[in-house]
């Protein structure tokens, strides 16, 4: 305890002044209730001045704060404000979470275009869900123009990655020549991969196909 009160009492003297990275810490701090008493507003109040410093990890805490009704009154308006400042400075999950406001129309007008571009931005950062979101609207024609190739180009990157959805889908691709060269070989590799990762469809087709 008294090692997390001077943690806490180091980074309140660094934010006193101008810190920007003390006070998003300093906020943590209250948000844990780690070396001060837990109290989820100062915390806010904490991310908020850093955050207007710009400080993009205040950046994202302010907004999830505002999405969660957590320290502040919820209002997803003033959250997709903040994901959106953090995601233009290049936090993967911003961009995600900006995407997904897109996507529902939470706290900003529904463009599925839009959706797409960030779903991107944070495929491009590695972001493994986002990339098998950018393949599925390559698929459906969903924000973008419907492309194959690069919807197998993208589950391809989400399969690498792990997605069991994403491994059954290329698979699939695979055995059917869709957006890539028919190779039932590899096709068969990955919807196993997929079985093995406890994908449903690909522990039925499996089944279906007699594969062991």
């Amino acid at each position: 305890m008294v090692k997390e009160r001077e943690h806490a009492d180091s980074y309140r003297e660094a934010a006193y002044r101008g810190d920007t990275k003390a006070m998003n810490n300093l906020g943590v701090c209250y948000m844990r209730g780690y070396g001060v008493r837990e109290n989820h507003a100062l915390a806010f109040e904490w991310y908020l001045k850093a955050a207007q410093l710009d400080d993009i990890y205040a950046c994202f805490n302010v907004a999830e704060c505002y999405y969660n009704g957590d320290g502040v009154e919820q209002d997803y308006e003033q959250a997709f404000i903040w994901y959106l400042r953090a995601a233009e400075k290049g936090d993967m999950q911003s961009q995600v979470n900006v995407a997904n406001a897109y996507y529902l129309g939470q706290g900003v007008t529904s463009d599925h275009a839009k959706a797409f571009l960030w779903y991107r931005e944070a495929a491009f950062q590695g972001h493994v869900h986002s990339q098998k979101n950018v393949g599925a609207a390559y698929w459906n024609g969903d924000g973008v123009e419907r492309n194959l190739v690069e919807c197998a180009f993208w589950y391809e990157l989400a399969a690498n990655g792990g997605d069991p959805q994403a491994q059954f889908a290329i698979g699939w691709f695979h055995m059917t020549g869709n957006g890539v060269p028919k190779d039932e070989n590899i096709g068969r590799k990955w919807i196993k991969k997929s079985r093995f990762n406890g994908y449903q469809p690909a522990i039925d087709y499996c089944r279906e196909q007699g594969w062991k």
